[in-house]
């Protein structure tokens, strides 16, 4: 019987998304094996007890000395534009979270080029939003229109400075407040709202995506919609988050759909 190749696993970054990623790979008889962290000097003490058979970097150079087949980046727009071209010079494969480095016309491009050059490549995993392969399979039957709908708590959006928009404190039902393009709408919140330039990539691209954005005092947790049109018919997405206090770990499906890439890669049965 022919045993697949197991992947090398790097993590960059170790907030909650990587430490979770570590914790489920650490050891795991299945999925990648788990060659590498990439983590903050003050955070490699508590990432060696997570992953004991790991390196612990706290250097790119050091990082790429472990030999990652893939990458899981789970740090920062910064870090992706970074990193990406030398790991992609190096044949490992990235499935970045910080999509917003996109979002900035002159890293789209130098991100697209490492990555026509290879020999490593970029999957884009689906993040909060469970699911982006629809959009891709519809762009082979003239998808049309692709739009977008993003819903958070008032809490939320203040925190992320969306007061500069509404006055948060005067809203009583589920209201909006922006909408725009894809690039202008993460251009206007850095760091935040990946999930819309996952949906522009797979889709239409970040200028003819259109998004919408509501604050919701009626959640506690985030909601998401996408509406998309294309020969193949009408789609409409609707992912809604758990009823849990509004300062939790949202524990959306954008860890899981990390790990369900990874795990695919090696499956003999890839879903």
């Amino acid at each position: 019987m022919s045993t697949r190749p197991r992947d090398r696993l790097g993590i960059i970054g170790f907030g909650p998304i990587g430490r979770r990623l570590a914790a489920r790979f650490s050891g795991a008889s299945d999925g990648p094996r788990l060659a590498a962290l990439l983590v903050r000097a003050h955070q490699a003490s508590e990432a060696s007890a997570l992953a004991p058979d790991a390196a612990i970097c706290t250097d790119l150079a050091s990082f790429l000395k472990a030999r990652p087949t893939v990458a899981a980046e789970c740090a920062s727009a910064a870090t992706l534009i970074e990193a990406a071209p030398a790991l992609l010079s190096a044949g490992c494969d990235i499935l970045p979270l910080s999509l917003g480095a996109f979002a900035d016309r002159e890293a789209e491009h130098l991100l697209t080029q490492a990555a026509a050059r290879g020999p490593g490549r970029i999957e884009v995993p689906a993040g909060a939003l469970g699911s982006i392969g629809f959009l891709t399979a519809a762009r082979e039957n003239d998808l049309s229109r692709v739009a977008m709908r993003i819903g958070y708590p008032l809490e939320r959006w203040q925190a992320m400075g969306a007061s500069r928009f509404i006055d948060l404190e005067r809203v009583a039902v589920p209201t909006t407040f922006l909408e725009a393009s894809a690039r202008e709408i993460a251009a206007q919140f850095p760091g935040h709202l990946n999930v819309t330039i996952g949906v522009a990539l797979a889709g239409l691209g970040l200028d003819a995506t259109r998004v919408t954005l509501v604050a919701d005092p009626t959640i506690t947790q985030a909601w998401f919609e996408v509406e998309a049109h294309s020969a193949c018919g009408p789609v409409h997405l609707r992912v809604d988050g758990r009823d849990a206090p509004v300062h939790h770990d949202p524990l959306d499906y954008t860890t899981f759909s990390l790990m369900r890439l990874l795990q695919r890669r090696s499956a003999a049965i890839a879903t």
